[in-house]
């Protein structure tokens, strides 16, 4: 296993002599982005689809890419230039805490699972406020996975909280948690914070699920960098729970 994880790289040119359009339009599709912009991407030289996952979750996206009549491998994810060295050496405390690692399947993106946009996250008595009116405050309990990403366009760090009974997760950009609001949370950066802030929200439910990126980001590496569509990602994680859901043992 590498130590930041995988990239994982669609390789150009495409496999055998199929139709260039009709494999470009089926990764749009499958990953959830604009064909004009994959098209871009291989152009300007940028072929990553999705950075710093494990293994497991990688060979899926392998297995995507070549159902889409392409060609694709693992690379070793470099370490993170962005960080501080001191963030890089030390795992977060979360690292040991029991949670339950599910590694999403690429599938379409679909509206019922689209992010709601938390205003913002602040304490609420056993758990947590996402001040919206439509919302009334959700105990530590009810939260069923929750994942981070980096959003490298937006440059953003985002939490998704999905709550059981509920398709659509909860959205929120790290900078709009208050983690004063949360002991032991506050820390000299927005990840430290975020990251003791997830080690909290896991011991006080311990039958917590996260991908398996976020995974990596408990055990004190970086945020995932999200290449696909957010929608499509939170479909696959939501779909997930509801597969589970219907079999919790298989």
């Amino acid at each position: 296993m590498s130590k930041y994880g995988f990239d994982v790289i669609l390789t150009d040119p495409m496999a055998g002599d199929a139709d260039r359009q009709k494999i470009l339009r089926a990764l749009a599709r499958n990953f959830g982005e604009d064909v004009h912009r994959v098209a871009d991407r291989l152009k300007k030289g940028d072929p990553v689809i999705i950075r710093r996952v494990d293994e497991p979750m990688g060979r899926q996206y392998l297995r995507a890419l070549s159902e889409a009549g392409a060609m694709g491998r693992l690379r070793p994810a470099p370490p993170p230039e962005r960080l501080a060295p001191a963030d890089r050496r030390r795992p977060g405390p979360a690292a040991a805490l029991p949670v339950r690692v599910v590694s999403p399947r690429p599938q379409p993106a679909d509206v019922a699972f689209a992010p709601i946009q938390a205003n913002r996250i602040s304490y609420a008595e056993g758990g947590i406020d996402v001040n919206r009116i439509d919302t009334p405050p959700i105990a530590f309990g009810a939260i069923d996975l929750i994942a981070v990403y980096e959003d490298r366009e937006a440059e953003k760090i985002y939490l998704l909280i999905f709550c059981k009974a509920q398709a659509r997760p909860y959205l929120c950009d790290a900078n709009r948690i208050v983690f004063s609001d949360f002991p032991g949370t506050q820390a000299t950066s927005v990840v430290a914070s975020l990251r003791l802030f997830c080690g909290l929200v896991a011991r006080q439910h311990t039958a917590l699920r996260v991908d398996s990126p976020t995974a990596g980001f408990f055990e004190g590496r970086p945020p995932a960098i999200l290449e696909i569509d957010p929608v499509r990602y939170a479909t696959m994680l939501g779909k997930g729970l509801v597969r589970m859901a219907a079999d919790p043992v298989g």
